[in-house]
């Protein structure tokens, strides 16, 4: 997946959690800092994700905390083409 593609991606699953503010997702933004993303909505989101690509993202794990854009093209650029 390209990067690109990965940014599409995390996009269409934030406009699932919170409607209207894919449009301000850019690669230097950070889900939490920036007030983008809930608690909650930060586990939707990752759910929508993971369902969008098709798999689960190996390195999102329980503790998982680190919601910069860049991190996660990074990982769905690392896994299988879709």
């Amino acid at each position: 997946m390209t990067e690109t593609e990965a940014l599409e991606l995390i996009r269409a699953a934030i406009e699932v959690v919170s409607p209207g503010t894919g449009e301000k997702v850019t690669l230097e933004t950070d889900l939490t800092n920036d007030e983008i993303l809930d608690s909650l909505d930060r586990m939707n989101f990752l759910f929508e994700l993971e369902h969008m690509h098709g798999s689960k993202i190996e390195q999102v794990t329980d503790t998982f905390d680190d919601f910069r854009i860049a991190t996660l093209i990074g990982f769905l650029s690392e896994g299988k083409n879709t």
